[in-house]
């Protein structure tokens, strides 16, 4: 487990970017990591991959602060950078040089990912290839890690559809049971179906709610009602509002993504 106890964090501007993060990401959960532009999903990745120091609070992974940056450690946590740049070398060579250092990666499972997105191995210069196709080499790397923690900030950005739809089917396929993966993304409602629990950064670079799906979907109702009397948030659409209310009735009813993260960065959900 990795855990981000009474984390602050600022750049050398003095401003401060994420603000007593507490948040614990288990084994075996798919976490979807959301929040506006410039919300501290980025900082936040990166603090928990060791690339960045909290200025107040700790980061630990099974309890070994992850900015002593161990080797144990490091092996275990692979992030996928929005913005990564190969740089002009080959797959196979970037390969050489970077899928040793982490002691469970899978050719097997990189060579599975690489042909379902319609790549295949003989990439001779990655800084050549579109930005999809970069995301696909990167997600397939990423996916073939076989870390215990898998980090990725906006994965399938610059993707077209088909291929978002491939990502989301390689990462369940692929994802060991005790894998862990925190995904940020602004593609809120394709990744809905797989993800198991949702953090949502405010706008001060707090946490402006978390919890299980599971829970999310036992706690509140969502739906439409030609009246907003009673609900917890509201938003106008043709049959009259999209709703969330408190869900009194202890059934558990299919989320609305998009309508938790409106109600949760306004305020409207404790």
């Amino acid at each position: 487990m990795i855990r981000a106890e009474n984390v602050y964090f600022r750049y050398g501007n003095g401003k401060t970017v994420l603000r007593d993060i507490n948040a614990e990401f288990r084994n075996g959960r798919i976490y979807g990591l959301l929040g506006m532009n410039g919300s501290g999903k980025t900082t936040l990745l990166k603090l928990l991959a060791g690339l960045l120091f909290p200025r107040q609070g700790r980061v630990t992974m099974d309890g070994n602060d992850i900015p002593a940056r161990g080797i144990g450690t490091l092996m275990e946590i692979f992030l996928m950078q929005s913005g990564f740049r190969f740089g002009r070398t080959s797959l196979k060579q970037f390969l050489r040089l970077h899928s040793g250092f982490y002691p469970h990666f899978s050719m097997d499972i990189l060579e599975d990912c690489l042909r379902e997105t319609g790549l295949g191995m003989d990439i001779p210069d990655l800084d050549r290839i579109s930005l999809g196709e970069k995301q696909k080499v990167m997600s397939a790397i990423a996916i073939a890690s076989g870390t215990g923690f898998l980090l990725m900030d906006e994965p399938s950005e610059g993707m077209d559809i088909p291929s978002r739809k491939i990502f989301r089917k390689l990462l369940l396929r692929h994802l060991k049971e005790k894998q862990t993966a925190v995904i940020s993304t602004h593609h809120v409602e394709e990744l809905s179906d797989i993800l198991s629990d949702i953090v949502i950064l405010g706008s001060n670079g707090d946490i402006a709610f978390a919890g299980s799906v599971e829970d999310i979907s036992e706690r509140f109702a969502f739906g439409t009602s030609r009246s907003a009397e009673g609900a917890l948030y509201s938003e106008p659409c043709p049959e009259g509002y999209r709703i969330i209310r408190r869900n009194d009735s202890g059934e558990s009813g299919e989320m609305n993504l998009e309508m938790l993260f409106n109600a949760a960065i306004k305020g409207k959900l404790q």
